[in-house]
């Protein structure tokens, strides 16, 4: 704590008691300085005005004259007792000799002190000391006309100064101090209480800093520091509805960046598992590939043999030509055409094993479409055209299976017909008479297996042109693959910087979370009264009419700077509120239901027309009636000749009035204000009204609101050529000069702020105006010829 010495209030007051003390002593000095000298001229003036008398004095100048000395004491005695300045008296007559000499302590040394021979008037050891002769004749008026003046004697008188310079010294320096001490006592009065004052701004002031947002203060002077007490209150209120705004932002923000978190999460695992499924597509398709590659290589083997089979068998069917044309010569053929047959056989079962293989390849061919179909299945859209190519692998590897089937049964049957051969060869050995008809059998069979391994050679050419198609569409697979796996790569790099950007988004409204929670605002969105039971502290019921739109938007705005606050429908009848809660009405229908429900709450309007503040609870808040200010800055900016003003407004005295006529004294303007409690003849009364005016302005009336009423006004203002200010959008569009529509926005911002302050002053709080919003008609400015300019932040309706 500091010390007593250090505050604002020692400070001043020392430095009042040392300027004072300064003050006192040069003010003290001069004025003492001053009144010594006035003193003395009053002595001097006095003691020579005293001798004048004296030498008038018959008595006196009788008892000189005779040389009677008592009679002289008597005179100077009297005057001396009659005046306790006069320290002696005494007279010396014309010889020179003491006629008399009275004194109040002094002896008769003082008058050796005295010039006789002339007149004088001197002062010194605190004594003022005066001469004068006394003469007989005209010098003093007393002697007859043509008497010649003779010396009767002469006074003598000291008068002591010093008591009394010294008591007039006492009463100055009296007099200054106890000016000073007043003066003192009045400023270090008006000082504590300036600093009483300023100490509960400058707890408030440190409360704020802290963050108290909930902090009280209540200082209602007129000053300056009760406007600087209202400027710190209104600083508050502001900071309060900046950081509940902000609260209600930060936790939005952190919320949605939670939801976007996790969405980016998932994104991310979904977007690498289909990453890693797109790279083994890729793997399995290399494989195929590689093995397509294989069966190709197969298959035109395959097409070789099947060559070679149809060169032989060309050759078979020529040597059984020979051998029916050589009967005869047939027993020395027959171990030539069991060698050729057994031959035969051998590259039948070659054929065969080669048949075989292309049906295990047709067969994996099947599967890895099938593989390749169920792959192209998981890669969704991407996917669609790796379909279309495993299903036309698998169509080609179904064919190929089946020409293969067909293959096996013509190189059965080619068995079977070299088994018959030998047969015949083996019987022709033994039976050379029947070698024709066996000849004849063997020609028709080698015929036979011509035609087969012709059909076979065929059936493996179109199985190499397959093997090659499918090669080319794995390829093409292949090529489809990479691209899919390198776009899901680059989508999972994507959402992985998408999750970063939400991880730091997240940690950020949380700092702004963590830094909003340091202030300590007010619960229900006003002052949080920590220290009352839970029974005495003050609740903030919101009483709303959602079937208006413009009345749901002023609760709208109300709730994001209150989002706590207990809200009731009209519907449900009059708030069931307690004594010192404060109850926010937003409507007429609203603001009459409150306003006549029983008890002693607050009632806070907001968007009500021409509010009837009366009746027994404190009312405050916010009328429909946009900011007076508003427009009354607009006209001067548009139109800065204007002077009058003619005012209509509804019955009564609405308070939209007064704060209207306060603004128009800022603008240097003249409202001549008129009730206009009938409309009837408004086109007889209005041309009078208007005839002296420089504009027209319509304070909120539903009256005046209807088509026909602001047809004729602003027709008759356009004719007049003087501007209209009118109070909807709509009146600016059809031909007003300029209207300030409400607000419903800062209506319901306006009225939070209000709310707030009736709970942290536990009591109502004036009616205050919201801004509006400026509508500006372009194209009647111009015909009417005003100068001015548009003022900023008006909508231009043209």
């Amino acid at each position: 704590m500091r010390q007593w010495w250090t505050s604002l209030v020692a400070r001043a007051i020392a430095l009042l008691v040392v300027g004072l003390a300064v003050t006192s002593v040069l003010v003290g000095s001069l004025f003492a300085r001053l009144q010594a000298n006035r003193f003395r001229s009053e002595v001097e003036r006095r003691g020579t005005s005293m001798l004048q008398i004296l030498d008038r004095h018959q008595d006196l100048r009788l008892a000189l004259s005779l040389h009677d000395a008592e009679a002289a004491r008597g005179v100077l005695g009297q005057v001396l007792a009659s005046n306790s300045d006069i320290a002696y008296l005494g007279a010396v007559d014309g010889d020179g000799r003491l006629a008399a000499f009275i004194s109040r302590g002094a002896t008769e040394r003082e008058l050796s002190n005295h010039d006789l021979q002339q007149e004088s008037s001197r002062s010194d050891d605190g004594t003022s000391r005066f001469t004068r002769r006394v003469s007989s004749g005209q010098d003093n008026g007393m002697g007859l006309p043509g008497e010649k003046a003779a010396a009767l004697g002469t006074l003598l008188m000291g008068i002591r100064t010093d008591q009394v310079s010294a008591a007039v010294a006492r009463q100055t320096f009296a007099m200054v101090a106890s000016s000073g001490v007043v003066l003192v006592a009045t400023f270090a009065a008006f000082f504590v209480i300036l600093s009483r004052r300023l100490r509960r701004m400058v707890r408030f002031a440190e409360e704020l800093a802290a963050g108290d947002l909930a902090a009280v203060l209540r200082d209602d002077g007129e000053d300056e520091v009760g406007r600087l007490a209202r400027a710190l209150l209104e600083l508050r209120n502001n900071t309060r509805a900046v950081v509940a705004e902000m609260r209600d932002a930060a936790v939005a923000l952190e919320t949605t960046s939670e939801e976007v978190f996790d969405g980016a999460t998932r994104q991310l695992e979904h977007s690498r598992a289909q990453a890693a499924s797109a790279a083994d597509t890729e793997r399995t398709v290399d494989a195929l590939r590689e093995r397509f590659a294989r069966a190709q290589s197969n298959a035109q083997a395959v097409l070789d043999v099947a060559a070679s089979s149809a060169t032989s068998s060309r050759e078979g069917e020529e040597s059984i030509a020979q051998a029916v044309r050589a009967v005869s010569d047939l027993g020395e053929q027959i171990d030539a055409n069991t060698r050729t047959l057994q031959d035969l056989v051998e590259r039948t079962r070659h054929v065969g094993r080669i048949i075989d293989a292309v049906r295990d390849l047709s067969a994996e061919s099947k599967m890895l479409a099938l593989n390749a179909a169920i792959v192209s299945s998981k890669s969704g859209t991407a996917g669609t055209g790796f379909t279309v190519i495993a299903h036309e692998v698998r169509a080609l590897a179904d064919r190929s299976q089946h020409s293969t089937a067909q293959v096996q049964e013509i190189l059965a049957e080619i068995v079977r017909g070299i088994e018959r051969a030998t047969s015949v060869v083996e019987e022709g050995r033994r039976r050379a008479e029947s070698g024709r008809a066996v000849a004849g059998h063997a020609g028709e069979a080698i015929r036979r297996l011509a035609d087969a391994i012709t059909r076979s050679s065929r059936a493996a050419t179109e199985i190499a042109s397959g093997t090659r198609e499918q090669a080319d569409g794995v390829n093409r697979i292949s090529g489809a693959v990479q691209r899919i796996a390198r776009s899901a790569e680059e989508g999972a790099a994507g959402i992985g910087r998408l999750e970063g950007a939400s991880r730091s988004i997240r940690e950020h409204s949380a700092r702004m979370r963590a830094l909003v929670q340091r202030y300590r605002i007010a619960v229900l969105g006003a002052v949080a009264l920590a220290f009352l039971p839970a029974t005495a502290r003050a609740d903030l019921i919101l009483l709303t009419q959602r079937d208006v739109p413009q009345y749901a938007q002023v609760a709208s705005a109300f709730q994001r700077a209150h989002p706590n606050v207990r809200t009731m429908e009209v519907e449900s009848g009059a708030p069931a509120a307690r004594d010192g809660d404060v109850v926010v009405a937003i409507g007429s229908k609203a603001f009459d239901l409150a306003r006549t429900a029983p008890g002693t709450f607050t009632v806070v309007l907001a968007a009500v027309l021409n509010p009837e503040v009366s009746g027994h609870h404190a009312i405050g808040g916010v009328p429909m009636e946009a900011r007076p200010a508003d427009a009354l800055a607009a006209l001067k900016a548009l139109a800065p000749s204007a002077r009058r003003v003619l005012v209509l407004h509804p019955p009564g005295t609405p308070p939209v009035l007064a704060e209207a006529q306060a603004a128009a004294a800022r603008h240097g303007l003249t409202l001549e204000a008129r009730a206009m409690a009938d409309l009837t003849g408004l086109d007889r009364t209005f041309p009078e009204l208007a005839a002296s005016v420089d504009a027209v302005w319509l304070l909120a009336d539903a009256r005046f609101a209807r088509p026909d009423v602001a047809k004729y006004l602003i027709g008759a203002c356009l004719e007049r050529k003087i501007p209209l200010i009118g109070f909807l959008e709509g009146m600016a569009k059809v031909g007003a000069a300029l209207a300030v529509a409400a607000d419903f926005d800062a209506i319901g911002r306006e009225a939070a702020k209000v709310a707030g302050e009736a709970l942290a002053r536990h009591g109502a709080v004036p009616l205050r105006f919201a801004p509006g919003k400026l509508y500006v008609n372009a194209r009647t400015v111009e015909e009417l010829n005003l100068t001015g300019k548009i003022p900023a932040g008006a909508e231009v309706i043209r």
